[in-house]
């Protein structure tokens, strides 16, 4: 294929295969699924990428409520021992 010239051959290998592909997802559950996942995915990395470009600081919030997140924990006075977090006792009761 060169410029707006397209070989004869090439024209029938490609119905051939929309042939086959049409085939296969009328009888093949297994390549319809397969191929729907395959598309699903990257369609998701990409979003996912997009997501990451835009704000990076989504993805460091830790939805596990047990653990606080990095920015939460880099506004706190804290020290670490191994994996163990020590928080540091503020006195007069007012925390900011």
């Amino acid at each position: 294929m060169q410029g707006n010239e397209i070989k004869s051959y090439a024209i029938y290998i490609l119905l051939v295969i929309y042939i086959l592909h049409v085939a296969l997802m009328k009888m093949n559950h297994s390549y319809e699924v397969a191929l729907k996942k395959n598309v699903a995915n990257i369609m998701e990395v990409q979003e996912l990428n997009r997501l990451a470009n835009e704000d990076i600081t989504h993805f460091h919030y830790n939805l596990d409520t047990r653990t606080p997140p990095i920015e939460v924990l880099n506004k706190i006075n804290f020290k670490r021992e191994g994996d163990i977090l020590i928080f540091e006792n503020t006195s007069g009761g007012n925390t900011k």
